[in-house]
């Protein structure tokens, strides 16, 4: 039977946004007149740095855009051509055919085809395909400039995982498959390297086009303050670019210095508070309902994130901004009044004035996790601290350790915890939602059969509007259960020198930036 082939359209909404051509060339845009050092030096908040792009780690992910490129883009506007040209799939979803561009280059002058695309796939899909059920049949290459990927089922993501992987050149792993150098076809090219910092200077002949910045210097400062007084002294270029941020404090007073310009992003990451549903105050849905009409969010984001947060409505965003939302959900408003009502429904009131309502005698006491995996968590769980004490509920914080606060989730010592934002992403959610309200995730806060059903169907469905719809009762589902509070959206802030044109944010977990239009002009 012949397998009818669908050329996957280059459409904003659906799939790809703009086109490309088949051959690579340079695009780039003339250089603007100054004599200002085409320099930048950005730090990272991180202790050592690394460059295996494979390397599921922080400290790779700030430089690996720079170095590195994918076959495919992915961001809220949707997936966008870069080493590979088009994308066609059959009818069934279960083989893709990808278009390489010809003439491109790895830096070693390696160049780029099909093998070596080929060679990247197969080492990043591993991953994929235990956590998600990706299951690759082959990748088999057609001619030097097409891929053949079988799927052993349809997997509607797939697109993402393809733009998730990063491409490399063999020549980065020795003969035991271990990193040894950075090789990649991106905008810039390794020059030297230790744990504690990073040359790169300019690719003249990047594919997409000859980047202006001559040179980066990646430095690792994992402590905050120390960045804004190396900043302020004139030593770095770009704070707040990675990951961590900056320390919002510092921003007005940064925001109001005539040398600087301040960057601002609203990003996909939300911040959670996860319910232990099996704990004995958070079995019953009106306890948790109650906790989430007694958190202020606008309060959270005014007093915790300075006013660089959008207050949470739901699982995934607070409008149509961010992908795969379902606006038609409302979210909780601020009612202490309604979390009183509920509580006392649930049997739960004050009934010595202390403050503290009770049950059988017993007060409303817990306990809320964190690991501190934010600089402004602390601050934000004393905040919720203080807002449920309105309520009549005492909240003990514990700060832990990284290993010892993942023990206790996936064990489910806690009453709350704040929820890690690990697979939130601007684009397709589907590991976060596995990760979290999947009863087979990493740390699941729900069990529900329903959700389930519909995610695994989602995975499997390639028409993206079908998938729309499962994610839309996906995430009426997690409303219903109330198994979490989700508090608010972090805006990316960052901050330049003046000087320092067309630079931008990117989503929290994308590293920097790849200044691939970056210059430094007095204009």
């Amino acid at each position: 039977m012949k397998l009818k082939i669908i050329t996957v359209l280059l459409t904003i909404s659906i799939i790809f946004s703009g086109c490309i051509s088949q051959s690579a060339k340079n695009t780039g845009i003339k250089e603007e007149t100054t004599d200002l050092k085409q320099e930048v030096t950005v730090p990272v908040g991180d202790r050592e740095l690394f460059l295996d792009p494979l390397l599921g780690t922080s400290t790779s992910w700030h430089t690996r855009p720079l170095i590195f490129d994918t076959l495919l883009v992915s961001d809220r506007e949707g997936i966008h051509p870069a080493l590979a040209s088009s994308v066609e799939r059959t009818e069934d979803g279960k083989t893709w055919i990808l278009h390489l561009l010809e003439g491109v280059k790895f830096h070693d002058g390696t160049p780029f085809d099909a093998y070596t695309a080929s060679y990247s796939l197969n080492k990043s899909f591993g991953d994929s395909a235990s956590r998600y059920g990706l299951t690759v049949e082959s990748i088999e290459v057609i001619d030097n400039y097409t891929l053949n990927v079988t799927l052993g089922k349809p997997f509607g993501p797939f697109l993402d995982e393809v733009a998730a992987a990063w491409i490399v050149c063999p020549n980065c792993y020795d003969s035991d498959g271990e990193f040894k150098e950075a090789i990649g076809t991106g905008a810039f090219i390794l020059e030297n390297y230790s744990r504690e910092e990073i040359t790169l200077r300019a690719n003249p002949d990047y594919w997409g086009g000859a980047p202006k910045i001559q040179k980066v210097i990646v430095k690792a400062i994992p402590d905050a303050s120390t960045q804004v007084i190396a900043f302020e002294a004139g030593e770095l270029d770009v704070i707040g670019a990675d990951i961590s941020g900056i320390g919002l404090s510092d921003v007005k007073r940064l925001g109001e210095d005539p040398r600087f310009e301040i960057y601002t992003r609203p990003d996909a990451q939300i911040d959670i508070i996860g319910f232990n549903v099996e704990s004995e105050y958070f079995s019953d849905k009106k306890i948790r309902e109650a906790v989430n009409y007694g958190i202020d969010r606008q309060e959270l984001v005014d007093s915790v994130l300075e006013g660089y947060g959008i207050p949470a409505v739901g699982p995934i965003g607070y409008d149509d901004s961010i992908p795969w939302t379902n606006t038609e959900i409302e979210g909780y408003a601020y009612d202490p009044e309604t979390a009183a009502e509920l509580l006392k429904e649930a049997g739960w009131e004050d009934q010595d004035g202390d403050g503290i309502v009770e049950k059988d005698g017993k007060p409303f006491e817990i306990n809320l996790i964190d690991a501190n995996t934010r600089p402004y968590y602390r601050a934000m769980t004393e905040v919720i601290q203080a807002q449920l004490s309105k309520i009549g509920i005492k909240v003990n914080i514990r700060v832990l350790e990284s290993g010892a606060y993942q023990t206790a989730l996936k064990e489910k010592d806690f009453d709350m915890a704040t929820i890690p934002n690990y697979g939130k992403r601007e684009t397709d959610p589907y590991p976060y939602l596995f990760m979290f309200f999947c009863s087979k995730g990493t740390y699941p806060i729900m069990n529900n059969e329903t959700f389930d059903g519909l995610y695994f169907r989602s995975l499997s469905t390639v028409d993206p509007e079908q998938r729309e719809a499962l994610y839309d009762q996906m995430q009426e589902v997690i409303m219903d259960e109330c198994v979490c509070a989700f508090l608010m959206h972090p805006v990316k802030v960052g901050t330049a020198k003046k000087e320092f044109k067309n630079f931008e944010l990117r989503h929290g977990f994308d590293g920097f930036i790849p200044f691939k239009k970056a210059y430094f002009s007095e204009e």
